[in-house]
């Protein structure tokens, strides 16, 4: 594979990647490496198991809980099989999850999102960091909360007053806290009004979805995780995380488990180490890294798992 077609990631809005470097397999590893003192530790055996398949997997857990990017899906199309493969393990009593990062969409919406993709999945079955950001912002004082946000979003949606944020100025400076959950609509100039806000005033900020990048059909998207690591670097403002690797979303599955369930029968499948294999395994799970379609497509992943140190339970190439 040549740099031109390794260096395929971009920004989804060309105002935001005026600001903001695209990424590419390499650099949102090295990303991700540099940022590791923030992400949690973990334990990880001593080397992966390669497989054929994630049914492969199957004798080994009784849990199955997917990512969606990368995993079920590249941007807004299904990836070949995966539907097949989760109906093949809900035949074998197996039970299975989603676990996304994916923060823009309220459940009802992520819900008919992946029945769009042909995916069967439950409301119950489905886990977003959104959610576990919001479980976060309900114990919080009363205030106002700028959000990150499409133009689409609706205050309504979140239990806490909140306001969107656009390009005024004196709205930015005077909300009382931030909640990150999609940089879709980001731009230079929205970056630039925030960092001259918050470096005037800091205030606190929770992220809904802590990924740097997110694969989609032909590139990379920039994530929320990018931004606020960013803002840390910045400005010494430390973020609040939830989302993968941060164990607030993994502790919502783990609620729908009987609490002696054995953890490492839970198996975390995901395309991404820092993210995925990182987080879950730092619950105890199980944990599969799928190379073909994510962030290490087209790459050989054996190479980021020495380097790294973190290290899957299994490898496959697509579920």
């Amino acid at each position: 594979m040549n740099g031109s077609q390794q260096r395929c990631a971009v920004q989804l809005s060309n105002d935001y990647g005026a600001y903001f470097e695209g990424f590419d397999t390499q650099s949102a590893y090295e990303f991700y490496q540099a940022i590791r003192g923030r992400l949690p530790s973990a334990n990880f055996p001593e080397r992966a198991q390669y497989m054929s398949g994630l049914l492969d997997v199957a004798p080994h857990c009784d849990v199955f809980v997917f990512d969606a990017f990368g995993v079920l899906n590249v941007g807004q199309t299904a990836i070949e099989g995966a539907a097949k493969c989760v109906a093949a393990l809900r035949d074998m009593g197996k039970q299975v999850y989603i676990i996304t990062n994916a923060a823009t969409l309220p459940k009802p919406q992520s819900i008919e999102k992946f029945q769009n993709l042909g995916f069967d999945f439950s409301g119950a079955e489905i886990v977003t960091s959104r959610m576990a950001a919001e479980n976060a912002l309900a114990t919080k004082k009363a205030g106002l909360w700028g959000v990150m946000s499409k133009a689409d979003f609706h205050p309504d949606d979140l239990s806490v007053n909140c306001i969107l944020l656009e390009e005024d100025a004196n709205v930015y400076d005077q909300v009382d806290g931030l909640l990150f959950l999609s940089t879709w609509e980001w731009t230079t100039k929205r970056h630039e009004i925030l960092m001259r806000s918050l470096a005037n005033n800091p205030r606190p900020i929770v992220v809904a979805n802590p990924d740097v990048i997110a694969p989609l059909e032909a590139r990379f998207s920039t994530e929320p995780g990018y931004v606020a690591h960013e803002i840390t670097n910045q400005l010494g403002i430390m973020c609040e995380f939830h989302g993968k690797p941060f164990p607030s979303v993994f502790e919502l599955v783990e609620a729908k488990l009987p609490t002696n369930f054995d953890r490492s029968r839970i198996c975390m499948i995901g395309d991404t180490l820092h993210t995925d294999v990182l987080g879950g395994a730092a619950q105890g799970w199980s944990t599969v890294l799928v190379s073909d379609h994510g962030l290490f497509r087209g790459h050989d992943v054996q190479t980021f798992i020495t380097d790294s140190r973190i290290v899957p339970t299994y490898v496959v190439p697509s579920i």
